[in-house]
């Protein structure tokens, strides 16, 4: 249909109707909508914003998953291979180190040699993914490569990953879907369904956070791709199928990188931590515990931040001599057991046709992983495609993402207009073949070549591009597009010009900078907030102050909290 208003009413409903943004709700819609469909996806947020968001960030087959579900490692592998193709811009690779230590004696020294065996059998599974067999390495060898781990080891063996920006991935499948026609609607949330009759489900009714606005959306299939919320989604309903365990984890960000490659620990609980560069940060995590309170406002614990530091600290000594900038937190969307210990919850997957409850074409997701997402929206929807009784076959592993194609573009080509060269591989990493059409933006307006984040860095360039491509309604929304102000500043020192630029791109009136920028600020402190206390709280209220006082932006409360403005 050419006219998008037309969609989603009762006499053209929609074909498939989308509750959430997540990876797992960009990549079915994008899949989807190539295969034919008409889509609508409501996020209640901005695409990336629960488990994406606080993610490892890694499209990995998970070593410590392949004894008890090796179909989950195989499905994880054969999926991070797929993703390396279309989107092979944002992949990197992550060497692991798993140390072993002497203490324990004879016993640590069999375990140290069954270990390779475990790790022998990984390797089975890297030509999927394109990675590297393991390796073993003397004591020596291990710390000629990484001097930070602890000394007195027995050895170490190797295993080979790939790193991903999630936020992106995300972003650019929802681009994808809406390039092939999908309708994109972030900061909506639904409120309810609509039924045909007491059986039949025929759309979601929607609240407009932004607008305040309500509306009735009609669709042949709704489908809860909610993610940790998924359960409370379908139990709103009154299905009680969709049983959903959220494991809340937590990770520690640094600036910098702390180490040359990922290592793994142990933490004082048995459980399998790390430490490990990724892009522009060193990320410390992460915590796996049964979560019960708000979903959208999850804390930060002091006993989480030093489980982690505890458990990196018994393999890399000097961690404590670094200043955390700040953290992620969010629940996977673990099916649910009882009786088990968090680590030991399965990663599968499983689709939920709400016929048998009475929800005729009603369905849900839950479980899984980011690196096998694409294989779920597959899976997804061919449950879709079957009970509309529509037939095509999924392209999404074969055709690239946007910024995936092939191109000849390097650094040079921004270099030669001024950009730092750490500035051009930033915009090459993040965009791709689209990285292009910033450069022409940096031609037709040599101002915007400018760096507004020094930290990532991030220029006006790219910022414009982004507000005006890539589905931004708030200056938050930047920061899961190009990571602006995820810096040690909090945000701090390019909040006022961002700000400035995304009021010129959406028409807003000068008196409205003052709240963009508090907004970004706001939730930038929530990410720091569970780990600055005392001094560096002070600090940290101090700098952002001074910076609205000297901006003549009036009274504001730092600290305040994201909620307020959101």
């Amino acid at each position: 249909m050419s006219d998008a208003q037309e969609r989603g009413t009762r006499e053209q409903p929609y074909d498939l109707i989308l509750i959430g943004g997540g990876i797992n709700g960009a990549g079915m819609a994008r899949d989807a909508a190539k295969r034919g469909l008409s889509v609508a996806l409501f996020e209640q947020r901005d695409f990336s914003t629960g488990a994406t968001w606080a993610s490892s960030g890694m499209i990995h087959g998970g070593l410590r998953y392949l004894s008890r579900d090796p179909e989950v490692t195989r499905l994880a592998c054969l999926d991070s291979g797929y993703i390396q193709r279309i989107a092979p811009h944002l992949i990197f690779r992550i060497p692991f180190i798993a140390p072993w230590l002497r203490e324990g004696g004879l016993k640590a020294r069999v375990i140290f040699e069954l270990a390779e065996i475990y790790f022998d059998t990984y390797d089975r599974y890297q030509p999927l993914k394109r990675g590297l067999r393991h390796s073993r390495m003397t004591p020596e060898e291990t710390l000629s490569l990484e001097p930070g781990i602890r000394p007195d080891i027995l050895g170490s063996l190797s295993m080979d990953e790939w790193g991903m920006d999630s936020q992106r991935l995300n972003v650019i499948n929802a681009l994808d879907a809406r390039l092939h026609g999908a309708d994109l609607h972030t900061y909506h949330r639904v409120e309810g369904l609509l039924r045909a009759d007491r059986a039949t489900v025929c759309g979601v009714r929607v609240h407009d956070r932004v607008s305040g606005t309500r509306r009735e959306v009609f669709g042949r299939v709704v489908f809860n791709a909610a993610g940790p919320w998924a359960m409370a989604v379908a139990e709103r309903e009154g299905v009680r199928s969709v049983k959903v365990r959220p494991g809340k984890g937590v990770h520690l960000v640094y600036a910098g990188r702390l180490t040359n490659y990922a290592v793994l620990s142990t933490a004082v609980d048995g459980r399998q931590i790390f430490i490990c560069p990724h892009q522009n940060h060193t990320l410390v995590g992460t915590t796996d515990d049964d979560y019960y309170g708000d979903m959208e406002h999850i804390p930060v614990l002091e006993d989480e931040v030093e489980y982690l530091l505890q458990g990196v600290e018994h393999i890399f000594p000097s961690i404590r001599k670094y200043p955390i900038i700040g953290t992620t937190v969010g629940c996977r969307a673990t099916l649910h057991a009882y009786g088990r210990p968090e680590d030991d919850l399965s990663r599968e997957h499983r689709v939920f046709d709400h016929a048998e409850d009475g929800c005729r074409g009603f369905f849900s997701m839950a479980g899984g992983k980011l690196a096998s997402y694409r294989i779920m929206a597959e899976e997804a929807v061919d449950a879709v495609m079957a009970f509309l009784g529509r037939s095509a076959a999924c392209r999404t592993h074969l055709d690239a993402l946007p910024g995936g194609a092939q191109h000849d573009l390097t650094e040079d080509a921004f270099t030669e207009l001024g950009v730092s060269a750490v500035a051009a591989r930033r915009i090459l990493y993040r965009h791709g073949s689209n990285a292009e059409r910033i450069r022409a933006l940096m031609q037709e307006a040599p101002e915007t070549r400018a760096v507004v984040d020094a930290a990532e860095p991030v220029t006006e360039a790219e910022l414009r591009y982004v507000f005006r491509e890539e589905a931004c309604r708030t200056l938050d929304d930047a920061k899961r597009r190009t990571r602006l102000g995820v810096g040690a500043d909090g945000g701090a020192r390019p909040v006022l010009r961002a700000a400035q630029i995304f009021c010129e791109e959406m028409a807003l009136p000068p008196d409205a900078l003052g709240e963009v920028a508090l907004d970004f600020l706001q939730c930038r402190w929530e990410d720091r907030r569970g780990i600055l206390r005392g001094h560096a709280k002070a600090m940290e209220e101090q700098a952002q102050a001074m910076a609205f006082l000297a901006a003549g932006l009036g009274e504001w409360v730092p600290g305040r909290g994201a909620e307020a403005g959101r």
